[in-house]
Parts: structure tokens; sequence; C-alpha cells
């Protein structure tokens, strides 16, 4: 165990590395709870047992469960942001961009369950409950100036649907088809039909579709 006696201690005798480090390891056993339990399932005992502190302690480190998630919630979609960033830095094609940008997004929808439950089942109301909706509001306006100039290149270079249609609208679109379909993943996966549907019927149906929004929306009509 370090040796922290001569760093500078707050008034519950955490010093900046130990707060610091006990900080980080609340949220990733936050965010493995989440892969297996639903958001408002997990305590706040459950969280800090694994980390070696006391519940009271919890609230030097998160004003809340919510603060907690929400934090988390920024860090999932900061790093969506980065890998959309490269995966269209050598994109020239908006078609082609389309199709990059609606897989890293259902590979988003389908890894994180925080995001399932609050982003694409719009849930974030009620497990941000205790959040000021003013902080929710600039963590959505930051996400949306992160992206916007990554998607805006597709848009002015791209012909069709696609050059008229907003940002904000071709996210919405996103969530509301890729994002819809990854949350029933597990009902497509355990489809019990006809032989032809069995295998990878999941995927196929993704593949269908975003093929099917992206050249919809470059296509000259």
């Amino acid at each position: 165990m370090g040796n922290y006696s001569d760093e500078p201690r707050d008034r519950r005798g955490f010093s900046a590395e130990e707060h610091h480090r006990i900080r980080e390891h609340l949220i990733e056993t936050a965010r493995e709870l989440l892969f297996t339990y639903r958001p408002e399932k997990i305590t706040i005992t459950d969280i800090t047992e694994p980390v070696g502190i006391g519940k009271g302690s919890f609230y030097r480190f998160f004003d809340s469960k919510a603060d907690l998630y929400l934090v988390l919630l920024q860090r999932e979609i900061e790093e969506f942001v980065e890998h959309v960033r490269s995966e269209l830095s050598d994109v020239d094609e908006p078609r082609r961009g389309l199709e990059r940008l609606f897989w890293c997004y259902a590979e988003f929808a389908e890894e994180n369950p925080l995001v399932r439950r609050m982003v694409i089942q719009n849930d974030y109301r009620k497990l941000m409950r205790n959040v000021s909706p003013d902080r929710i509001e600039q963590m959505q306006s930051e996400e949306m100036a992160e992206l916007l100039p990554i998607i805006e290149p597709l848009r002015t270079e791209g012909s069709g649907m696609l050059e008229n249609t907003e940002t904000a609208t071709l996210l919405g679109l996103m969530g509301g088809s890729i994002g819809l379909l990854a949350l029933h993943k597990d009902e497509f996966d355990e489809y019990d039909g006809p032989e032809i549907y069995e295998e990878d019927y999941y995927k196929r149906v993704q593949n269908v579709l975003i093929s099917s929004l992206a050249r919809g929306l470059t296509v000259n009509e």
C-alpha cells in the first residue's frame, strides 16, 4: 500500500491520489455491474462494497447514483465519438461514411447496457431524476458539438435526402432504427421459427437495414 502521509488530505482522510483512484474504481465497478443488472436495481452498497469503502463515503465522490451513471454515460459517449472520428477519418464518399457511422452506432448500442437503457429507451428521465436538467442538456449539447464536425462533411458532400437532412434528424433516425433493432437483439437471437430465420437472423436484418438507410439517404431521385 502506498504511503500518502505527505499528501494533502480532505476532511475524510482521502489524499488527492486516493480520491482519484477510488473514484475510478467506483466508476469501473458500476460499469461491470451494469452488464448484469438493470441500473435501477443496483444499490450504492453494490458499488461501494467491492471498492472497500462504506456507503456513506460514496457521497464524497458522487452526489448520487444517478450522478455516477451520468459520468459513466459521458465517458461512453466520448469513446463512441472518438471511434466514429477514427472510422470516418479516411472516408470521403457519403454513402460509405454513413454505413461506417451506422455500424459504429450499432456496436455502441449492442455492447453498452447503460446506453441501451438511457439513450435508446429514452429512460434517462427516470434514472437521472436527481440530476439537474441543465447538466443533462449540457451533456447532450456537448455530444452534438463533437459529432457535428464529423458528420457535417457527409451532408455537405452528399446528395439525395442526405444533403437536406439536419444532423440532429440523422442521429434521431439512427437511434430510432438501428438503436431500436439493437434493443431487441436478444429476441432475434432467441427467435424460434423456421430454419431460414435461425442462423445470424439478427445480423442479416441489421445488415439490410444499415445498407438500405445509407443507400436511401444518398441516392439521387
